[in-house]
């Protein structure tokens, strides 16, 4: 297999510095010891982000995935997080995992739901949620949903997202009581597979105990005009059981943050108008 160890080098530096030429200088030799170790047959490189390398292969147990990161506490948690959700059968099985590395079970087809002709109804995206919610401790989670906001609002307010509104409906959430759960934490639809007949599969969770409705924020915010934001929060509220006013606040926190990432202006108005209440 060939590998273009520049690119991937260059694709890592924004995220670990040089360290990340140090880390690709052994790659090979890592992608070696791994297949003996485990049994692969290594296929094609996967798109991934600026945080690991992630390959198609094939092991004793089937179809799988193989993530490499120079970050090898991240793959820790994600390890132990997918883990605390595997009962819930809505993510994909651990099957090894060594320091910096894990062998994931393949999801088929795999299909991002972002890139689905048809989403999924919020009848069914709130029977995922449930299932999710359902299985971890959230006394495992790592970190806090109110650490893990505050990340996220610096990281939007550097994009130059006026957070002030959602500031205030963040505190009058997290001042009044509510059941709290492991959250994925990080649900936008490009985390989330269609698993055929399994349903709905998430994956690369940034888990954080707190309140139900924070996982359901991007389906809703991922509607494209606010008509069908609306339906969806509406919707999905009522399948999954959760407070429709909570969900809505959440989602009017959120939405100057998905503002910034999105790239259809269009829609990136509509988000600004919904976390704005006008609607």
């Amino acid at each position: 297999m060939s590998l273009d160890l520049d690119a991937i080098a260059n694709r890592l530096e924004p995220r670990f510095g040089r360290a990340a030429h140090r880390w690709v200088g052994t790659l090979r030799q890592r992608l070696d010891d791994l297949v003996e170790q485990w049994g692969l047959t290594l296929g094609d490189p996967l798109k991934s982000g600026n945080s690991s390398v992630v390959f198609r292969c094939v092991g004793p147990l089937g179809d799988g995935v193989l993530k490499l990161s120079p970050d090898s506490y991240a793959v820790r948690e994600e390890v132990d997080m997918l883990r605390q959700f595997a009962s819930s059968g809505r993510v994909p099985a651990v099957r090894e995992s060594a320091k910096g590395a894990v062998l994931l079970e393949a999801i088929h087809p795999g299909t991002l739901v972002e890139k689905m002709p048809q989403p999924p109804s919020p009848r069914e995206y709130a029977t995922f949620l449930t299932d999710l919610h359902g299985a971890g401790d959230p006394a495992a989670a790592p970190r806090q949903l109110a650490d893990w906001i505050d990340v996220l609002f610096n990281s939007a307010t550097r994009r130059g997202a006026d957070l002030s509104g959602s500031k205030r409906l963040r505190d009058d959430l997290f001042a009044v009581p509510t059941d709290t759960v492991l959250l994925h934490g990080d649900l936008h639809l490009g985390n989330v597979l269609s698993g055929g007949g399994r349903g709905l599969v998430a994956i690369d969770p940034m888990a954080c105990a707190g309140d139900p409705c924070f996982d359901a924020v991007d389906y809703v915010l991922e509607g494209l005009d606010r008509a069908e934001m609306v339906r969806r929060r509406d919707e999905l509220a009522s399948a999954a059981g959760i407070d429709v006013g909570r969900l809505d606040a959440w989602c009017r926190v959120t939405a100057p943050i998905g503002a910034t990432y999105v790239s259809n202006p269009v829609h990136s108005t509509e988000l600004a108008a919904f976390g704005r209440g006008e609607y």
